[in-house]
């Protein structure tokens, strides 16, 4: 009975280890179809692109948004919009968001604290306050934005009646720590690799947050989750269950920088981690019943996308299953176990090993990999922890100052 129970224990680990991994293997492969469309920040041929509003949430960002702000006024047009949320600020940044010419409404509330809550308070404040826009784009206030992103996402959610998601990646380092190394490749497959695939396989694109655009009459009435830890994450899921999945649009890309200071990194993480842990949890049920009730493939494909845990965690995962089921087999335990394990460990690394060669070797050198043991090592803590403590609701991850670049000249749009 013991055997039999052992087994079943074992086998159950190896299965739960092995299906996320073939899907990140699937839309690794998927990644490589098809071609990215091209022109989407071009101007129709009578002049006209949609209208935008730029939405950028601010807790004391007076250090960094200046050039968060430089960036995205060379990416809009006259009448597009750059509105500035100052949330309970005590810091400079509404001061410094007027003197380079973005529109700013300050908000105060101690106790709606929270990214959702300052999106919700800007959205509404559009409203009453024209002219209206055709879409609603939200951008971090530690962000980049390259000059067609803004138009990109503008034309895409016009066109598609539908959310959308812009290419999210960190900002190249030349000279990055061992942490900041390895954590932009795991950034880079998330984000680009299984994003790009996901979408070739006509699944929805989850909503990271930052460079996401909605048309203007869905975001005057969806939520933006208040205090959410992933409340964009709970709001793509919301909406395509809803029948509005997101489109990716790689065209469109927002770049932003990654912590230097360890602190930043774990508490960065650890938000990041429990918070699509805690989505994947509560809503992947929802999309499978809704896939299966709908007769929406789809939506089982966002299911088993959602399902697939941080490259790290699952890595990490997969060590601990491949040493249990492989000690359980020297003991005298039926060995399907680990030769699952043993097929699950190739199909990721082949995996891995394809993402990184197509889509990141020109940017993440090979050397990265050595890193990869510690970097999982290191953040063992932080995956212990997530069951028993953590951050339960948003919380601001410290900034490092970084100043405008020089060839973007200050001063108001024109």
């Amino acid at each position: 009975m013991t055997a039999v129970l052992v087994e079943t224990l074992l086998g159950t680990l190896a299965v739960a280890v092995a299906v996320p991994s073939t899907v990140l293997l699937l839309e690794v492969l998927a990644s490589f179809c098809g071609r990215d469309r091209d022109g989407r920040g071009e101007d129709r041929g009578d002049g006209t692109r949609p209208r935008a509003a730029v939405l950028i949430p601010a807790h004391d960002e007076a250090a960094g948004i200046g050039r968060t702000l430089l960036f995205v006024q060379a990416a809009t047009g006259p009448d597009d919009r750059v509105l500035v949320v100052a949330d309970n600020c005590t810091d400079e940044t509404a001061e410094v968001a007027r003197q380079l010419g973005a529109e700013v409404v300050e908000r105060c509330d101690d106790v709606r604290r929270g990214k959702g809550y300052a999106l919700q308070y800007g959205a509404e404040h559009l409203a009453r306050v024209g002219p209206r826009p055709d879409v609603l784009v939200v951008v971090d206030a530690d962000c980049e934005v390259n000059a067609t992103g803004v138009a990109a996402l503008a034309r895409t959610a016009v066109e598609s009646g539908r959310p959308v998601q812009s290419l999210n990646l960190t900002e190249d380092d030349p000279n990055p720590g061992p942490l900041q190394a390895v954590a932009a490749l795991a950034f880079r497959f998330k984000n680009l690799v299984r994003t790009l695939g996901a979408s070739r396989l006509g699944w929805p694109c989850h909503l990271m947050g930052t460079g996401m655009a909605l048309p203007w009459e869905l975001a005057q009435r969806v939520s933006f989750g208040g205090d959410h830890l992933t409340e964009d994450m709970q709001l793509g899921v919301e909406l395509a269950i809803e029948g509005r999945p997101a489109v990716f649009e790689p065209e469109a890309l927002v770049t932003s920088p990654l912590p230097t200071k360890n602190s930043a990194f774990v508490s960065q993480r650890t938000r990041w981690e429990q918070g699509h842990l805690q989505t994947a949890w509560s809503t992947a049920p929802k999309l499978l019943w809704a896939g299966l009730t709908t007769g929406r493939p789809s939506l089982l494909g966002f299911a088993a996308d959602l399902c697939v845990p941080p490259l790290s965690l699952l890595v990490t995962t997969w060590l601990a299953t491949a040493t249990l089921t492989g000690a359980a087999a020297l003991l005298g335990v039926p060995a399907w176990p680990f030769l699952l394990a043993c097929g699950t460990g190739a199909c990721l690394g082949l995996a891995i090993l394809l993402g990184w060669l197509v889509h990141c070797r020109r940017v993440v050198p090979w050397r990265v990999f050595v890193l990869v043991p510690w970097f999982v090592l290191r953040k063992i803590p932080i995956y212990a922890s997530l069951p028993f403590r953590g951050p339960t609701r948003w919380v601001r991850t410290a900034r490092d100052e970084r100043p405008a670049p020089a060839e973007l000249e200050l001063g108001e749009r024109t």
